[in-house]
């Protein structure tokens, strides 16, 4: 026991990683009381992994214990349109434990281990982006060093627990702890920002190809990490002749170059393996009809029916979501998070493309919505500070609400 308290106070790695898995396990238990609340009020007496798991969770259990659906099976909504690595993990654990634990419990396990790592690294990212705003503040400070210590303190002040509160317990976090995708990908898109931000592009593109291995917009993230190569090089605002000397630079450095193309590597695998197993490498997409087969113009359109009331309210309140999402996703413009805030706005676009239906998880599974979220919270000081209570109180209201329509298979979180 003394060994662990004093390298929580030596280590600052060990330190963070105990935090955060302490606000797991304190998250994880309001789950659990609420599930023997919503039990013992509805007069049911369902499971954790039942109550946990609704809707798509059932067809990952399906897929870890069987694998993709052949193509003469009789279902039209085959789970050829899930992509795989979320399921290869799974399968790994529950070949690491001889099959002897079921599946929802190792989806569970695989989802709560995936979202720690990603906590984890999204505050060494912060920190990293904090850290680079000190050096470039210094290089910049004319013997400006009232200004230069200001910065320094207010990192020194932050660890980051906020944006691991948000992230385990903020609304629509209960994906996190599902047998679900979520986790998983946040994990991947958090250490592909992580290593950019390092400069560690080759890393950041395999992290990338892992993520277009879960879902189909990990691909955009070969849009980040452009931003992120450019931006390292050029300081300057964006100007013809600086695009072109990036690329210029960039086609001399093999690395790079391999970087950006391995970034949709995962997803042109499993489009590989979709042909050679249905005949069809675009079946991911195509099956998607069995879901839903209603058309609208695209974003502008299916926006304007959503927030307009013209289709079902819980789409009406998805809608205006996006419209808050977008907002926030202007924020992170203006505090330049460049590169993230145009990943999460294309993966948002992607799925207004056809409906705002599921936009809230896509939203919340994109992960960079916690980064902006994050930023805006923390800056609420002085006599902000208030608001910025009333809006944490809002938040785990929210969620509290949100968990009993889960645990209540309620269709607004389809």
């Amino acid at each position: 026991m003394n060994y662990i308290a004093k390298k929580y106070k030596e280590n600052e790695n060990f330190a963070l990683f105990l935090k955060i898995v302490f606000i797991l396990l304190v998250s994880r238990a309001v789950m659990l009381v609420l599930m023997i609340i919503y039990n013992a009020y509805m007069g049911t007496d369902r499971s954790v992994s039942f109550l946990m798991n609704q809707w798509d969770a059932k067809r990952y259990y399906y897929m870890i214990n069987h694998g993709y659906t052949f193509p003469p099976d009789t279902d039209p909504q085959a789970n050829w349109a899930f992509f795989p690595m979320y399921v290869i993990l799974c399968q790994i654990v529950k070949l690491l434990t001889f099959g002897g634990i079921d599946s929802y419990w190792i989806g569970m396990f695989v989802s709560n281990s995936c979202i720690v790592i990603a906590a984890f690294t999204a505050v060494k990212y912060m920190r990293c982006i904090k850290a680079r705003s000190i050096k470039i503040t210094y290089m910049q400070a004319d013997n400006d060093n009232s200004r230069l210590e200001r910065l320094t303190q207010a990192v020194r002040s932050d660890n980051g627990i906020l944006l691991v509160v948000l992230m385990m317990a903020g609304p629509y976090s209960f994906y996190f702890g599902s047998v679900y995708t979520e986790a998983t990908f946040v994990m991947f898109i958090a250490l592909f920002f992580y290593m950019a931000a390092k400069k560690k592009y080759l890393l950041a593109g395999i992290m990338a190809s892992f993520a277009s291995a879960t879902r189909i917009v990990g691909c955009l993230l070969v849009f980040s990490l452009i931003i992120e190569m450019y931006m390292d090089c050029n300081e300057q605002p964006v100007r013809l002749t600086s695009i072109r000397n990036f690329f210029v630079s960039a086609w001399k450095e093999p690395k790079k170059i391999v970087a950006i193309m391995i970034c949709p590597f995962g997803a042109f695998a499993h489009m590989l393996y979709l042909y050679f197993f249905c005949g069809d490498p675009w079946a991911f997409k195509n099956v998607q009809i069995a879901w839903r087969d209603d058309e609208y113009f695209p974003i502008v359109g299916v926006l304007w029916k959503a927030c307009t009331g013209q289709i079902e309210p819980r789409y009406t309140y998805m809608g205006w979501f996006c419209v808050g999402i977008l907002i926030l996703y202007g924020y992170m413009y203006y505090r330049r998070y460049v590169s993230l805030a145009t990943f999460g706005l294309l993966s948002l676009l992607v799925a207004l493309t056809s409906h705002v239906m599921s936009t809230c998880r896509f939203t919340v599974g994109s992960y960079v919505a916690f980064i902006g979220l994050y930023d805006a919270l923390t800056n609420l000081t002085g006599k902000w500070r208030y608001l910025k209570i009333a809006i944490l109180l809002f938040f785990a209201a929210a969620e509290v609400w949100i968990l009993f329509m889960w645990y209540n298979s309620d269709s607004w979180l389809m």
